[in-house]
Order: C-alpha cells, then structure tokens, then sequence
C-alpha cells in the first residue's frame, strides 16, 4: 500500500507539474499572447482593445521602437526571428491590426517543416515516404491517396519494431517457465520477515533470474518505440496541414478521401458541428472496439497462464485490478482522442488491427518457443 501511495503522489505531482507548465508567459513571443491581443475590430468597445504598454508586456521587446511614435500613438511593432513574425498597427495607442507568420496553437497544429533540427528531420523523413507510398511510388501516376500512405507507413514501421516486440514477448515467456521457482521462494520464506531471512530471499531470487536468463533492461526495450511512435503520430496530425512541396511534389492535390469522411476531418465539442461528430465517430467506436479487443486477450491469457500459480500474491492481484481499470480507461481515452480527428483514428485502427495479429501469430508460437528455450537452461 506504501508503495501505491507513493507512486499515485508522484503520479499527481506530475499533473500539477504539467498543468502548471501549460500557463501562458508573458514577454515572449508566442501563440497565445498573440492571440490575447485584441485588435479594434475584435473589441466589444474601446476598453476591450488592447493597448500599446499592454502589448509590450505581453510580447516584449519589438526589433525596433522608432516605428511607433510616443505622441500621437500612431505607428506599428514588429517581432521577427528564424521562426515567426509578428507585426502590429497602432493608432492612437490602441492596436488595430495584427499579422503572423510562424505561430501555431502546438506543434501538432503546425505544418512538417516548419521547424528545423533532429526530430523535425524524422518527421519530414517519415512524411515524405507517406506522401511517396500514397500513390504507390508512382505506380498510381498522378493520384495520390492518403488512406493508402498511412496504411503502407503504419504497416511498414510496425513490421520494422516487430523484433522488439519479439523480445518483450520472449522476456513474458521466461518469466513464465521461472514463476514455479519464485512462488516456491514466495513459500519458502513467507512469513520471515527480518532482513538475513530477506536478503537470502533476494539472492536465490537473482539466481533464478540469471539461471533463465531473465535481464529486465528487456523491459525498456519497448520504450525505445516511442519516440518513433510519437513522430508517427505528429505525422499523422500534421500531414494534412501540410504543402506537398515539402515532400518534393507541390503540384499534387493529395485526396484525402476515406469512405464516409476525410482524413483530415477534425471534430472539437467547444464548436460543435454534427456534421463533423458523425463522420468520425464510427471510425473512433472501431478504435474502441479494437483497443479492447487486443487487451482483453491480452489480459485473458495473463489470467490463463496464473492458474498455474499456486502462491498468489495480494499485491500483484490489486495490482492486475488497478490495470484492469486503467485498460478501460484507456480504451475510452483512445476513442475519444479518435473521435477528434479522423487521421488518428484510421491510423490507430491499422495499428490495432496489426497488434491483433502480432499477439495472435505470438500465441500460436509461445508454445514451440517456450521448449525451444528450454533447451537452453
């Protein structure tokens, strides 16, 4: 229970963290003090607009102050960089115009290669074989599908991670064969609880562990995924936002069209359009329906091999119970982000669907594999 604690105040330190770090800082160029600043045709009246001292604040130092004249309040400001522009028209004191270039609401509203450095690089790389593979490097001429991208990108990268799935897979399969000699260690000193009694116990344990060549560095194995799987979905949020002259083609008219929707549908319930909701949401129940799917099993076989288990442990089965409620949790989460955009749901539908297999050919394997590993201890 101590243990529980100590990780759900971590856990909300985080969010605190997080929901702290999110809040608007004045005196730097960015979106949302951009957009704060309410121009003369916005204001409701005078006093709603925003003001000249108001936009230095909010802003900081323009590239240069002698545009804008001190007594009369005439003039304008400007804010350049690599990056972004910003420039703003006063007349007396009170703004009122404002053009940008640059500034986007996040980054997975901003166009591909709009930025520079490593990751933005992985993205336009991963962008372009989309763009590329969407009209089947040339087979399809001068049609160019986006459902077809996504679907060859998805599949191609997800065949490209298989091996470390493979490994993960291999590491359950160990710790499977090793778990009647932990439970008999579990046995062996239940009860002792002072530290030589304690420390033997972890001892054995470790020699378990090395006599089925268990190395839980394998465990990390699947986080070396995510940065790629984080790029995949910026692509996919991006891409549409995108001119195809970045990808080397700005002549082509990507089709985005999917069935009933667009790919590039996106649905927001702070303005809501039924027209949109609709479209999408079909295609979010499917990711629903699918995440659960492949959790289930999941969890159905976890439950599967624990009958064979003669010491259960307290705080692994709160421990499966917490993570059956975070797997629903997650499935409603995933629909709901689906729901928002339809690109993110095809793609985690392929993706999903790719997972369904991968547990599947793994299951019918885990047997042959699991002598084939015998053989070696």
């Amino acid at each position: 229970m101590k243990k529980n604690k100590i990780v759900s105040l971590f856990l909300m330190l985080l969010l605190v963290f997080t929901l702290s770090s999110c809040g608007t800082k004045t005196g730097v160029v960015s979106y949302s003090n951009y957009t704060a600043i309410v121009v003369e045709a916005e204001g409701v009246d005078q006093a709603t607009v925003t003001g000249y001292f108001a936009v230095l604040t909010s802003l900081g130092t323009p590239d240069d102050l002698s545009t804008y004249d001190t007594t009369s309040g005439d003039g304008y400001l400007d804010w350049t960089s690599e990056d972004y522009s910003v420039h703003i028209t006063f007349v007396a004191t009170y703004a009122t115009e404002k053009t940008q270039t640059g500034l986007y609401a996040s980054v997975y509203q901003s166009p591909i290669g709009v930025k520079t450095g490593v990751w933005e690089w992985i993205i336009v790389q991963i962008g372009t074989f989309t763009f590329h593979a969407s009209n089947l490097f040339g087979l399809l001429g001068d049609t160019y599908y986006y459902w077809i991208g996504l679907l060859l990108m998805t599949l191609v990268i997800r065949t490209i991670a298989w091996p470390v799935y493979a490994k993960s897979n291999d590491l359950t399969i160990k710790m499977q064969m090793a778990q009647p000699e932990l439970d008999k260690l579990k046995e062996k000193y239940a009860g002792k609880n002072d530290q030589a009694s304690q420390q033997r116990m972890q001892m054995e344990t470790m020699d378990v562990y090395k006599r089925y060549k268990i190395n839980f560095l394998g465990c990390l194995m699947p986080v070396l995924q995510m940065p790629i799987f984080i790029a995949m979905y910026q692509v996919v949020q991006r891409f549409p936002l995108t001119d195809t002259a970045v990808f080397g083609n700005g002549a082509v008219v990507l089709n985005t069209n999917f069935l009933w929707t667009t790919l590039g549908n996106t649905f927001s319930f702070s303005s809501f359009d039924m027209t949109a909701f609709l479209s999408n949401l079909p295609l979010a129940i499917i990711v629903g329906v699918t995440m659960f799917l492949s959790q289930w099993l999941l969890q159905k076989r976890q439950k599967k091999n624990q009958k064979r288990v003669r010491y259960q442990d307290p705080k692994a089965q709160q421990s499966q119970k917490t993570m059956q409620y975070f797997m629903y949790f997650m499935v409603l989460m995933m629909a709901y982000i689906a729901l928002g955009n339809a690109g993110i749901a095809f793609y985690w539908i392929i993706g999903n669907s790719y997972q369904l297999l991968q547990s599947y050919i793994s299951h019918r394997q885990s047997g042959q594999r699991e002598e084939q590993l015998r053989k070696q201890f």
